[in-house]
């Protein structure tokens, strides 16, 4: 009987191992077989609640939602040499169509382009050009950029319209993007201030970092205990940083990128580029191989690719009819703004009722 048992012992611990063995081998095997879309970030923190995270989490729901393979890969350091070195494992591992997610790729992209040019891209928040800034898209790759200007001045107005009358922009770096983000939320700012007849004061600055920091966190708080009541928060993950001073100092903040209310209840909307509605419509074409390359989109509010959230918002005071007219304003070309070129400084924005504090 013992001699029975040990027999079954056996069996039992054989085919339990063996199932073990084949799980590992078929997770051994799906990461050989590799990917068919792969996303390049620009730094390994990809979960950094705005921008990167907005293009990965679209990645991957489109190719889940169509049955195909999709890869984030995490450069060692944000420089070309390391984010060729990833586009290569990609194309390695069997990609035919890479994501570069960000404006740091844009001289990568320039670059890839023509180094591989059997292989299909899409630029975010960036247009391809050499160090001589020399742009060229060719027709292996499209480029998105959206009018970060229009969201940021639909926050600022919505700020001013809630009743906050000491703002602060931070942003991380002085990227064209986030530079955007801040002029749009100055003249937003200076247009409600304008129409209530009420002055607003802001502070204003770019950190030079986009990482979480303890320095970003402890400007922020410096900000809040000054008497800042919201601020504007675009440039990786220096919103985390922002949101944890908010959080101590009973400040609120505004998102950017992607909606950010999931992060703290700090967060009372945030400013939203329609970056998922571009992935999926460049991706669809490459899976139903209508890919047209050569191309530059501009993602804005004509063509509903950037907005303010309203549905997570805490908003009292500023309305969705509010919302609508300065939305409608600017879709129909009503409302125009200055960008992040042709502006020798901020406060060549601010108006008559803003102060600005750079």
């Amino acid at each position: 009987m013992k001699r029975l048992i040990s027999i079954v012992v056996i069996l039992i611990s054989t085919v339990v191992l063996a199932s073990c063995s084949s799980s590992e081998n078929q997770k051994k095997a799906d990461e050989e077989e590799g990917c068919e879309i792969a996303m390049i970030a620009e730094s390994a923190d990809v979960e950094d609640g705005s921008f990167t995270q907005a293009t990965w989490e679209s990645v991957k729901s489109f190719s889940e939602e169509n049955g195909v393979k999709a890869k984030v890969y995490k450069p060692k350091e944000a420089s070309q040499e390391q984010y060729m070195t990833s586009i290569k494992e990609a194309a390695d591992d069997g990609a035919g169509f890479i994501v570069l997610a960000g404006s740091g790729f844009e001289t990568t992209a320039y670059a890839a382009q023509s180094q591989y040019a059997d292989l299909d891209f899409l630029l975010i928040d960036g247009v391809p050009h050499d160090e001589n800034n020399t742009y060229a898209t060719a027709a292996n790759m499209v480029s998105v950029v959206f009018a970060e200007e229009e969201a940021g001045y639909m926050a600022g107005y919505a700020a001013v319209k809630e009743g906050y009358t000491k703002l602060g922009f931070m942003g991380g770096q002085a990227l064209p993007s986030v530079k955007r983000y801040g002029y749009g939320f100055v003249q937003g700012a200076a247009a409600a201030a304008a129409e209530d007849e009420v002055k607003v004061e802001m502070n204003y600055k770019y950190t030079g970092v986009s990482k979480e920091s303890e320095e970003t966190e402890k400007l922020a708080s410096q900000w809040y205990e000054s008497g800042i009541q919201v601020i504007f928060a675009s440039g990786g993950s220096i919103g985390k940083s922002v949101i944890k001073a908010a959080e101590k100092s009973e400040g609120k903040v505004i998102g950017s990128d992607m909606d950010q209310s999931s992060l703290s209840e700090t967060v009372i909307t945030s400013a939203v580029k329609g970056i998922d509605s571009a992935v999926e419509t460049v991706l669809k074409s490459y899976i139903g191989e209508t890919f047209t390359g050569g191309t530059a989109f501009n993602y804005a509010a004509k063509n509903d690719g950037v907005k303010l959230e309203m549905e997570k918002s805490s908003f009292k005071k500023f309305t969705e009819e509010n919302y609508k007219k300065i939305f409608n304003q600017l879709k129909n070309g009503k409302t125009e703004l200055k960008k992040d070129t042709g502006v020798g400084s901020v406060t060549e924005l601010t108006g008559e009722w803003v102060t600005i504090k750079e």
